[in-house]
């Protein structure tokens, strides 16, 4: 509707002449469009065309024209706040037309100053519901992309679509400061990076970074996992969070060994190439973490802390090369779930700060290096 020459358009199904009569060609300064249907499936068709404002109905027609046009108005999500007027000289009928969705009802008789008001009025609450409703949706929209563009560069597309398509965990992410679960936290770590860094130049390892950071995070997202650290030559990732993933331990454990896979024939390359050797050493953990946007004001980033991720960092740090080094709470994991993966026990490793060590274990390779970090 333009500005400079305000419209509105009037959708009338039925024998409405004795209503457009007493409206005349225009109410309250704006110019009235007026379109006739014969049935609820033709407006429906021509919604785009008609673009109604306001619909009217004859609530008297000896088919039910008038309330299957009530219905169909305020069943389509694109009408359903378009305001409808039922017509009637039955009493019972225009009972039935309010039943039916219609938001007022007049009769034949119906005093032309006070009809001529009761449309002005309806008009305004319509586009006064449809503002709101357009606001509504904007802000949707743009709550939408907000997390959009929070969890692109951590999760696979599935998970994001997932995330997107659930108003109450996209409701908790936004609103919520964190997110307490339970997660599978893997950390991967390349080993011989010091000495890579030290034997070529910082204009050369940027490039072998992105390789490497590249095959890694797509191998977690092929396995819905959620990068959530990138720093250095380690990366972390989780799983199970923000989204429960029941069979989170064994993702994990498929993503860990196609990365030492995979990262094998990159470091190849990387040997044929520059003539050094690299490998990768991976930690992996379960427990309860938390989740949330973490920094200041002027930098956030969207992580996960607490002991459960200090365990799992400390397992990565200590596999060697071409190793998967895991805790009994994973394994525990694992069991439950039936999973065998014929693992080798090592002896308990102590951590700082912790009384009593804990149990790992290392998934059986057949090429493990020793290579320094």
């Amino acid at each position: 509707m333009s500005d400079e020459n305000p419209r509105l358009s009037i959708v009338v199904g039925g024998d409405c002449s004795i209503l457009l009569r007493a409206l005349g060609r225009a109410v309250g300064g704006v110019e009235l469009r007026i379109h006739a249907v014969s049935s609820a499936a033709e407006l429906i068709a021509r919604l785009d065309e008609l673009s109604p404002d306001l619909v009217f109905v004859d609530a008297d027609c000896e088919r039910p024209l008038g309330l299957e046009m009530c219905r169909a108005v305020k069943e389509h999500p694109t009408t359903m706040l378009v305001p409808v007027v039922a017509m009637s000289r039955s009493s019972e009928r225009r009972l039935a037309a309010l039943a039916a969705g219609a938001d007022d009802f007049v009769t034949p008789h119906v005093r032309r100053d006070v009809f001529r008001a009761r449309v002005e009025t309806l008009a305004r609450t319509g586009a006064a519901r449809r503002k709101i409703a357009a606001a509504q949706l904007t802000a949707e929209k743009e709550q939408r992309e907000q997390i959009r563009r929070m969890f692109r560069r951590y999760v696979s597309p599935r998970i994001a679509d997932k995330i997107l398509a659930d108003a109450e965990l996209r409701d908790q992410l936004v609103t919520q400061p964190d997110l307490r679960t339970h997660a599978v936290v893997m950390f991967a770590d390349m080993r011989g990076f010091t000495c890579i860094s030290e034997r070529l130049s910082p204009s050369a390892v940027v490039p072998l970074l992105n390789e490497y950071f590249s095959l890694l995070t797509e191998i977690a997202f092929r396995h819905d996992g959620t990068v959530f650290h990138m720093a250095g030559d380690c990366l972390m990732v989780g799983f199970g969070v923000p989204m429960p993933q029941p069979d989170g331990p064994e993702r994990a454990i498929r993503a860990a060994r196609e990365m030492l896979a995979s990262f094998g024939q990159l470091a190849q390359a990387w040997k044929d190439r520059y003539q050094i050797e690299t490998g990768l050493g991976i930690g992996i953990h379960a427990g309860d973490v938390v989740a949330g946007n973490v920094g200041s004001p002027a930098y956030m980033s969207y992580t996960i802390i607490g002991d459960t991720v200090n365990v799992a960092s400390r397992l990565c740090q200590r596999a060697r090369a071409g190793e998967i080094l895991f805790s009994r709470a994973l394994k525990d994991l694992l069991d439950a779930r039936g999973v065998e993966l014929g693992v080798l026990e090592l002896p308990p490793m102590t951590l700082r700060g912790r009384t009593a060590p804990i149990d790992i274990y290392c998934v059986p390779l057949e090429r493990r290096l020793e290579i320094a970090s």
